[in-house]
């Protein structure tokens, strides 16, 4: 009966029957029937079923320095605002090509006249505690920030504008003038919950404990932090927001671990320690192991690095001496050594993909005998250590033509190429090496230096007043080479009010011409970002960089673990 060769007795009779020849061939066989079956039947799995991003895993990074808090209004460098940006959204957020785009707002719409824009809100959103989301907590946190009080860095940003709460999804801001410049700063401030924050008194703002347990409506929820023996933060621990706004992240934990300087970030990701890494130049690109198991993203900035000249300085207060100073700098050699090529050199003040940059733009190019030339009509004269000097003064004291750089670390090896091309040429400079923190405390501030070696972020909308206005000389001002041209003050102070994008270039490209002439600085370069990221983790797309933490923007969307689904 057919049935008999489903019984285990039939088979044990049959086997018994064989010989050792006949068994063997039997038993090959057997795994070549047992072989096909498995390998069509995979193929059929495969065939009928596709890999998707499933839930799960832990994702680790290395930040190269230390967050103070995780307080969106209180952010004072990345690390503080790569945090805040998992942890907290903004009305606005650029997206992976570098473009604004909805985060809290749904949409908004500005008044013909420049002053009023109206912003709506996504509905249905609520806090990590559960709370719900509302116009409220945005008028809550600009007011905050507007309050000198709450010592927010953003408070310049911020002055003069109304917010109110028109109902609980509208908000409006007014201004007093137009600002064409402004949309950039609806993506540039967490929104901070009203119900957590209206308790705390101004004055203990800064050390209320809700900085280091912070409650936002981002993508990952705070979970833990660790300190060293010195308080310093080292990690933060974050976890997946099941009922965020734009998506459930696929990723279930974030790790960020926060690093003294970003060669010991580097150093963590060769030992496997993190998984991804941000470096803010290429400067250490060539340090990194492993990058044929990795994702490298070169992604442009909108940052201007410079030697920013002192032009209150008894010598770089001088035209010429600027002039020959930037001469004898070798952008395309510091471009390529550091950086290999991963950017772009700088003709002016201005980041090259902006409005306001042109091709008829003129830079200041390598010419070291243009820097003797000058220097030498001008009666300076080397002496015998080949540095040049001059009798200065009513009483002809003999002056060495000899400045100080300050700069941080992470810029130490471009401050080195230009103090030995400076030094190539007769003139001679000084290394001042710091932490950013002493730097932006010490002579940010006080404008304390003869030349400051930095980089200055621009966001998508140009705005350039906050750099070189006269205005901005003094803190919070970051006009670094304390430059002061009325034609200029009136160039900015007129493309504030210009909506039209062609006028507002044209008005940008005059005021790099203005400045260009009055050299107040030695424009160096501009900067690609380096992301790189272990291939396990899947799903990131950046293409540009308007501000670092913008390579979160849809992270959410990235994964690492997978599964199989049918068709």
């Amino acid at each position: 009966m057919p049935h008999s060769y489903f019984k285990l007795n039939y088979w044990i009779k049959f086997w018994k029957h064989l010989n050792f020849k006949e068994k063997i061939w039997f038993g090959i066989f057997s795994v070549v029937i047992l072989f096909s079956i498995s390998f069509l039947i995979g193929n059929f799995y495969q065939y009928r079923t596709k890999t998707i991003p499933a839930k799960g895993g832990t994702y680790v990074e290395a930040i190269s320095e230390s967050p103070h808090n995780f307080n969106p209004i209180l952010s004072i460098n990345d690390a503080d605002r790569d945090a805040t940006r998992l942890i907290f959204s903004s009305l606005l957020k650029y997206n992976e090509q570098g473009e604004l785009m909805p985060d809290l707002a749904s949409s908004y719409d500005v008044s013909k006249d420049g002053k009023n824009y109206i912003v709506k809100l996504k509905s249905g959103i609520t806090w990590h505690d559960g709370e719900p989301f509302s116009s409220e907590d945005v008028v809550f946190t600009i007011n905050a920030i507007q309050n000198s009080e709450y010592a927010s860095p953003l408070r310049n940003s911020w002055q003069g504008i109304k917010a109110e709460a028109i109902d609980a999804n509208t908000v409006v801001l007014t201004l007093k003038t137009p600002y064409a410049a402004f949309t950039p700063n609806l993506a540039l401030i967490g929104i901070l919950p009203k119900h957590i924050w209206k308790t705390v008194m101004p004055q203990n703002f800064p050390l209320a404990e809700f900085n280091l347990k912070p409650i936002g409506t981002g993508p990952y929820k705070f979970v833990k932090l660790q300190k060293d023996s010195l308080g310093r933060i080292i990690s933060l621990n974050l976890s997946a927001n099941e009922s965020y706004f734009s998506g459930i992240p696929l990723i279930k934990n974030i790790i960020l671990r926060f690093y003294l300087s970003e060669e010991e970030a580097v150093s963590a990701f060769n030992r496997k320690e993190v998984d991804g890494i941000l470096l803010q130049t290429a400067q250490n690109k060539n340090q990194i192991r492993g990058l044929n198991n990795s994702q490298l993203f070169s992604l442009p900035s909108l940052r201007i690095y410079g030697l920013f000249l002192n032009t209150d300085h008894k010598l770089l207060g001088a035209e010429y001496i600027r002039k020959a100073v930037n001469y004898a700098i070798d952008r395309e050699e510091i471009l390529n050594k550091i950086f290999s090529g991963d950017g772009t050199i700088a003709m002016g003040p201005i980041p090259p993909t902006l409005p306001g940059s042109s091709p008829n733009l003129v830079g200041y190019s390598f010419n070291p005998k243009e820097t003797i030339a000058i220097l030498e009509k001008n009666k300076w004269v080397k002496n015998n250590e080949e540095i040049y000097e001059k009798k200065i003064g009513k009483d002809q004291e003999t002056t060495l033509l000899k400045f100080s750089i300050i700069t941080t670390k992470s810029i130490q090896l471009a401050a080195t190429m230009i103090r030995d091309y400076l030094k190539n040429v007769g003139i001679e400079s000084e290394l001042k090496i710091m932490s950013l923190g002493e730097l932006q405390q010490n002579y940010l501030k006080t404008k304390n230096y003869d030349a400051i070696l930095i980089g200055e972020s621009y966001t998508d909308a140009t705005d350039p007043y906050v750099f070189w206005h006269g205005a901005a000389i003094k803190d919070p001002g970051l006009n670094l080479s304390l430059y002061n041209n009325k034609k200029v003050n009136k160039i900015l102070e007129d493309v504030r009010l210009i909506s039209d994008p062609i006028k507002r270039a044209l008005k940008l490209e005059e005021f790099q011409n203005i400045v260009l002439g009055d050299v107040p600085a030695a424009f160096l370069y501009s900067p690609n970002y380096i992301y790189v990221v272990k291939n396990n983790v899947k799903n990131i797309n950046i293409f540009k960089l308007n501000v670092s933490s913008a390579r979160y923007s849809k992270i959410n969307e990235w994964s690492i673990e997978t599964e199989r689904v049918w068709k």
